[in-house]
């Protein structure tokens, strides 16, 4: 414990009293956190997450505040298609609002969606899955028009041994147009060349020339869809980092279930993890997912935009 003197001087009068500045008044204060919440039900590969939060910040050299706030654990639990669908439309589709001018709005966003296209996907299931990305963007806010180009925009990359830049932010200012893009992506049908897809899309497409707003307003964001790890050399996770630099990074990963696979496309999301990966068993159920997605929405309405 350490006694300072303290002087303090009224109406000419000077008057001389010793403080613990262990007190109240001039006294250190440690960090304060709260108790970590209960772990969550599984997401994305079955991850289970809990966090807790600052509460009181330190001050006078009070102890610091606890670097880890959120733990993840993995277990053999899976999410089922309702809680996936709800990660999906809490994290993805309803992001929280932005603050401006002290109120509440929608968040715009350019969203640069990147689409595996190799040949363990196959024709047939490339094709639902052009249907079912199409649904799902046409369900972004705000509801009438999500991609009329004062709100949000899109940009659409396929690969698989090969990158192909379908169309860019300023190419498909509707989003029927959009939808029409993602449904004219042809089915490529060669390798896995994910680390080539990332390092075309962080060299090449969050740029200004592209349509891009550099405006803080704005968020940049990618969703990818893949079936796998990359299987055609370079080093995707060190390309999905980079590329973590320019946007927030989802990914919507079906039928990967290799240790391997799994623990290589966790790396190409952003962290928290758990609200940037949504896993399904396999395309199969995509149009299960999108027709729970749908009707979760029905009880999450849009936040107001300010443009």
């Amino acid at each position: 414990m350490a006694i300072n003197l303290v002087t303090l001087t009224v109406f000419g009068i000077v008057t001389c009293f010793f403080v613990e500045t262990s007190g109240f008044l001039f006294g250190k204060k440690d960090c304060l956190v709260s108790q970590w919440t209960p772990w969550s039900g599984p997401l994305g590969f079955g991850q289970m997450t809990r966090e807790r939060k600052i509460l009181r910040y330190p001050a006078n050299g009070g102890a610091a505040c606890p670097t880890e706030l959120d733990e993840e654990k993995q277990t053999t639990q899976k999410p089922t298609i309702q809680s996936t669908a709800n990660a999906i439309v809490s994290f993805f589709m309803r992001q929280p609002s932005v603050m401006k001018r002290g109120e509440a709005i929608g968040q715009l966003r350019d969203l640069l969606v990147i689409v595996d296209s190799s040949g363990s996907i196959t024709n047939a299931f490339f094709e639902t899955a052009k249907t079912q990305l199409a649904r799902l963007l046409g369900m972004l806010c705000p509801i009438s028009d999500p991609f009329d180009s004062r709100y949000q925009r899109a940009a659409l990359l396929e690969y698989s041994t090969d990158v192909k830049e379908i169309f860019d932010f300023d190419d498909k200012p509707s989003t029927r147009l959009v939808q029409q893009g993602v449904k004219s992506m042809p089915y490529m049908d060669a390798s896995t060349c994910t680390a080539t897809a990332f390092n075309y899309a962080y060299n090449n497409m969050f740029d200004t020339t592209k349509g891009m707003r550099n405006s803080p307003d704005v968020k940049q964001e990618v969703l990818i869809l893949t079936d796998g790890q990359s299987n055609c050399g370079g080093n995707a996770t060190a390309a999905a980092l980079k590329l973590q630099e320019k946007a927030d990074v989802f990914g919507l990963m079906i039928g990967i279930n290799t240790q391997p696979g799994m623990e290589e496309v966790i790396s190409y999301v952003s962290y928290p993890k758990n609200k940037h990966l949504f896993a399904i068993e396999g395309f199969q159920v995509l149009e299960a997912l999108v027709n729970e997605i749908e009707n979760q929405l029905n009880n999450k309405p849009c936040v107001e935009f300010d443009i």
